[in-house]
């Protein structure tokens, strides 16, 4: 699972992302209490894609989605 520490483009500031078996498990986390503020399992990138721009910015939501789908 990798971390990306985003800051203010993103709701909550971290993404944590990993890819096990074609299941995208995506979750966002509170900056000071890590605290899970969204979690996603994902099987289609789309999907994946609509749900991390919900929650940050396209740039970012590429980023992460690119790490996904290695």
């Amino acid at each position: 699972m990798k971390t990306f520490k985003i800051g203010e483009s993103c709701m909550g500031g971290i993404i944590k992302a990993d890819n096990k078996k074609g299941v995208m498990h995506i979750q966002v986390l509170d900056w000071y209490t890590k605290d899970v503020l969204r979690n996603w399992k994902c099987t289609d990138q789309m999907e994946a894609y609509e749900c991390l721009t919900e929650v940050t910015t396209h740039y970012y939501a590429d980023k992460v989605l690119n790490y996904l789908i290695k």
